[in-house]
């Protein structure tokens, strides 16, 4: 009897397990039968095009682009502004290091400082393409990138600008006899007032060393909007790629508008200047972290930076201060941003 008793409680055990396992796998069906609804709901607008291609895409990621017309009188100078005058206190001639950000803002400051300075501007020396191997000799520094004679034409109601020094002072350059200045990138228009107009005054040719993507303060003093206007003039009307780098640029455009779908072009600000800035030189290696960490040293030793030289880089990371590696921007791309609407990601290089 206590044998048989025992059976039919062991029996009855394994009812009510087999019972809550059957419950178990109900619940779990009905869960996938819902998330499979939804699923192929979402599928089925991601097929449906609304505007003629294949897939979704959204009509606010990939709208038309506005117009920057409206920008337009933000640019323009007013009515008060008169023209530079013939009388010039010197020549101002300028050497440009570091990437194409840093050569567009560095060159924006520096027609603002040859107008504040009443200077007459040699056209900048860019080291970046006079170090570049496999560029023609009959371009120069400047050239390489920009029109020339649209940058001189367009400015000529803002500043004089020359294409070289006059023979007659090229000697003296080579010799090292103008006063040369390094200023920071935050360089207060006084600066130049108190500090670098006397020389120019006196010697009638100076010279400016730009390393950190620019040589005046961003925000200038509300007296001096003209100088900002004039700096948005620089970026966006007298600085012109030459016609070639121009038309090489269209056809890469062309190239990918061919394809009939959506591509994204991102620059993913792998840059030495941003990675020292910000702290993130663990996120590399070897000689990479080295280099980082040299120039974040010197931000350090000129003021651009007020923090410790060593950082943790990946808390940095976390935090979104470090730029997106090439794989995460793709994964980020491909998998969050545009889901099934992108088909290409363009990279540049850093």
């Amino acid at each position: 009897m206590v044998f048989r008793s025992k059976i039919k409680w062991i029996a009855l055990f394994v009812l009510v397990l087999s019972l809550a396992s059957l419950l178990l796998h109900l619940s779990i069906a009905k869960s996938s039968s819902v998330s499979l609804v939804y699923y192929t709901q979402m599928a089925s607008m991601l097929n449906t095009s609304i505007i003629g291609g294949r897939g979704y895409r959204s009509k606010k990621l990939w709208g038309a682009v506005k117009p920057l017309a409206s920008l337009q009188p933000y640019t323009n100078s007013r009515s008060n502004y008169h023209a530079p005058s013939e009388q010039s206190n010197g020549f101002i001639y300028a050497k440009i290091f570091g990437g194409f950000a840093n050569i567009r803002s560095s060159i924006c400051d520096l027609v603002a400082i040859a107008r504040l300075l009443n200077a007459t501007l040699v056209l900048p020396e860019i080291q970046e393409s006079t170090r570049t191997k496999g560029i023609s000799d009959r371009f120069k520094s400047f050239s390489y990138l920009y029109n020339e004679e649209q940058f001189i034409s367009y400015l000529k109601n803002d500043v004089l600008v020359m294409k070289s020094l006059p023979d007659s002072l090229k000697t003296s350059r080579k010799r090292n006899e103008f006063p040369t200045f390094k200023p920071k990138s935050s360089a207060s228009p006084s600066y130049y007032l108190q500090k670098v107009l006397p020389s120019l005054k006196s010697a009638k040719v100076i010279g400016l060393v730009l390393y950190d993507g620019g040589c005046l303060q961003s925000i200038l003093p509300s007296g001096m909007s003209e100088l900002q206007r004039l700096r948005c003039r620089v970026a966006f009307h007298a600085l012109n790629f030459r016609p070639e780098v121009q038309m090489l640029g269209k056809k890469i455009v062309q190239r990918l508008r061919a394809w009939g779908q959506p591509f994204l072009a991102f620059h993913p600000g792998l840059i030495r200047d941003i990675l020292a800035y910000h702290g993130c030189a663990e996120l590399f290696q070897d000689v990479h972290t080295e280099l980082i960490q040299y120039r974040r040293a010197q931000m350090i030793k000129k003021g651009i930076i007020r923090e410790e030289l060593s950082v943790d880089s990946r808390k940095q990371r976390d935090n979104g201060a470090c730029p997106l590696m090439p794989e995460e921007i793709i994964d980020y791309g491909m998998s969050n941003l545009c889901r099934n609407e992108l088909d290409t990601v363009v990279l540049k290089a850093g």
